[in-house]
């Protein structure tokens, strides 16, 4: 376990810090608040589970038990029972310093108010820590601020072309999102284009090959890096350029490989990571670990109406370090989606299975 102090002014900032260096996983063992002729500084003691030792440690250990000779362990437990019951032991211990660190955070607030509505940010899935931030305005309903929560620019095709790539796993929504975006812009007046190099899936072009279609919008599969010169040649036009891509899993980097070639072709302004809300939070922090080999730029979240715990999606962009863009809320095109802000944000989370109580 490595254990770690973090210092700053404020206690947010400490807190932040701890999030930004160890991610939502952290626990926090210990706060102290320490008096001096500048007002004081805050001291957080963070701890981080190591999920698994080193490959040379522990090939280190194994050859060191097979070298030892067999000993008599007629009235000794099972190893498997021994490491079952550490790990159990472990686990309440976790769980634990959890819902100690979540007490401390909300006896910190400084009215009952604030702490209900902390216990309401906790109850829709944002990590303890994020509420303690976040309560103070979303007791006021005022927009919601976080010195670790970004927020994307608008997409502004006026001001020039747009190239934007959307990623993300398999079935997360991002043909439905980016036919969304293309209804949306070209009903403005915007000429697009739709790219997809989904093209080793059956079916994968269908889909939007189907919605361009309908609303009369160039579509342009792209199997091969050479065929991308032609594509710009065709679109270029095009005041935005939308490009789906293969679903893909951190099972399956083969996939991931393959397809940053055909990205890189299309010189893209944007990359979006697109997750949907109704996925597990830790299946998603673990498919967020690999938008670094990609260079997304964004994070989208679609699937807001099938998730009863909306905000998961405050932890993924922090952990990942992201700014927010899109949302989308169903199925419908080009309806059901909107852009994230602070106030968005406020608002999705407050009408969320009602209002918390004020």
């Amino acid at each position: 376990m490595r254990i770690k102090v973090y210092t700053a002014p404020h206690l947010h900032e400490a807190l932040a810090k701890v999030r930004q260096d160890m991610g939502p996983e952290a626990l926090i063992l210990d706060r102290q608040q320490v008096k001096d002729a500048n007002g004081g500084m805050w001291h957080v003691h963070a701890a981080l589970d190591n999920h698994s030792a080193s490959p040379e440690k522990s090939d280190e250990r194994a050859t060191t038990q097979l070298a030892k000779p067999v000993l008599n362990t007629k009235n000794e437990p099972a190893p498997e029972a021994t490491s079952d019951a550490t790990i159990d032991r472990l686990e309440r211990l976790v769980v634990g310093l959890s819902n100690k660190e979540s007490a401390s955070l909300r006896n910190a607030l400084a009215s009952g108010r604030e702490q209900e509505s902390f216990d309401h940010l906790m109850r829709l899935g944002v990590a303890a820590t994020y509420a303690f931030d976040m309560a103070g305005d979303y007791a006021v309903r005022k927009p919601m601020g976080s010195k670790t929560l970004q927020w994307s620019r608008r997409i502004n095709p006026d001001n020039g072309r747009n190239t934007i790539l959307f990623s993300g796993p398999s079935g997360s929504g991002k043909t439905t999102l980016i036919a969304k975006l293309a209804a949306h812009y070209s009903l403005k007046g915007i000429r697009v284009a739709v790219i997809s190099t989904d093209t080793e899936r059956m079916g994968g072009l269908d889909a939007l090959k189907a919605y361009c279609s309908t609303l009369g919008i160039p579509f342009y599969p792209l199997k091969k890096t050479a065929e991308a010169k032609k594509i710009h040649s065709d679109t270029h036009s095009a005041q935005l350029l939308l490009i789906d891509t293969e679903g893909w899993s951190p099972r399956r980097d083969t996939c991931l490989k393959r397809q940053t070639g055909l990205w890189d072709a299309m010189d893209c302004t944007r990359k979006i990571m697109v997750i949907p809300a109704n996925m597990d939070e830790e299946d998603a922090m673990q498919q967020l670990s690999h938008h670094t080999a990609s260079d997304m730029t964004d994070i989208a979240f679609s699937k807001l109406d099938e998730t009863q715990k909306p905000g998961k999606i405050v932890n993924w962009s922090i952990s990942a370090k992201l700014p927010m863009s899109y949302c989308s809320f169903g199925p419908e095109v080009p309806e059901q989606m909107g852009w994230l802000t602070a106030q968005t944000l406020t608002t999705l989370l407050s009408k969320h299975s009602g209002a918390a109580t004020a």
